[in-house]
């Protein structure tokens, strides 16, 4: 459809609507560095970092005597 962009009742948009642009917020990304031993929580789980692998985007996990594959975005 060309021409004015309209309001979704067909009204036209009034003068100071016309070139608004909305941009995105973009948050920034930090993220922590986990050390071998740290408490972790992931997925309602208290656990220890173990390591991180290679790829930079999963980790390593000891909850109990057990060893998840978890990434890191879900740690907290």
């Amino acid at each position: 459809m060309s021409g004015r962009q309209r309001l979704p009742a067909g009204e036209p948009r009034k003068a100071s609507q016309r070139r608004r642009r909305q941009t995105a917020r973009s948050r920034p990304l930090v993220s922590r560095v986990w050390h071998v031993g740290d408490q972790v929580n992931w997925r309602g789980r208290v656990g220890a970092f173990s390591r991180d692998l290679d790829d930079s985007e999963y980790v390593e996990v000891k909850i109990a005597d057990r060893t998840y594959r978890a990434r890191t975005a879900d740690l907290s």
